[in-house]
């Protein structure tokens, strides 16, 4: 009798292979031999299921990357107050600890490669499209508690809110003793105090 193989946990080994390789090296250390290795598969079987890198780290992204964007999600239904949700959702998305960082590294490798790489640019648009859909709904959640000003544009904020989540995502990357968690953080609560008054 033939062997079952369970391709949907073949690919979630693949995919958490290749970010212990991640974690522990660095992106550029993913290659295709190296994970099927780490996964224990050759790399013509690793190929069976990711015929390219881009192809790969577009799974590791969808596997990871997402799961940060649902996290920050649920934020919007779990603290009643809306000062304290409004944080929070922010807070999920910025790398405060070594499995954001790495997470958000590998999103700028597959952000950069994203420019040159069609199959990885629907992708990058939904995610980014994800972190707009996010920095809106923290205003909806001001603004319906009657804390954000009316003159407020809501359009325009959304995008300078991603942006300084992008800002400080990089910085904090870069330059972590500067832009240190507590750092990180006062400055989000202070922005969003600014906001509301």
């Amino acid at each position: 009798m033939p062997k079952v193989v369970d391709h949907e946990q073949k690919r979630k080994l693949i995919a958490e292979s290749a970010w212990n390789i991640i974690e522990e090296k660095g992106v550029e250390h993913a290659s295709i031999r190296a994970v099927a290795a780490a996964a224990g598969l050759s790399p013509g079987a690793l190929r069976h299921y990711f015929s390219t890198q881009d192809e790969l780290l577009l799974f590791i992204v969808d596997y990871y990357l997402t799961r940060g964007v649902a996290r920050a999600e649920e934020r919007l239904e779990i603290s009643p107050i809306p000062m304290k949700a409004a944080r929070e959702i922010l807070l999920q998305l910025l790398p405060l600890d070594a499995e954001k960082r790495t997470a958000v590294g590998v999103w700028w490798i597959f952000a950069i490669r994203s420019l040159t790489s069609l199959a990885l640019q629907a992708k990058k648009d939904e995610l980014t499209d994800g972190l707009h859909y996010l920095t809106k709904a923290v205003l909806e959640i001001l603004a319906k508690a009657k804390l954000l000003p009316s003159s407020v544009d809501i359009q325009l904020e959304t995008l300078r809110l991603a942006s300084i989540v992008e800002g400080l995502t990089i910085l904090a990357l870069l330059r972590p003793e500067l832009y240190t968690p507590q750092t990180v953080e006062q400055i989000v609560t202070r922005h969003l105090q600014e906001l509301c008054s």
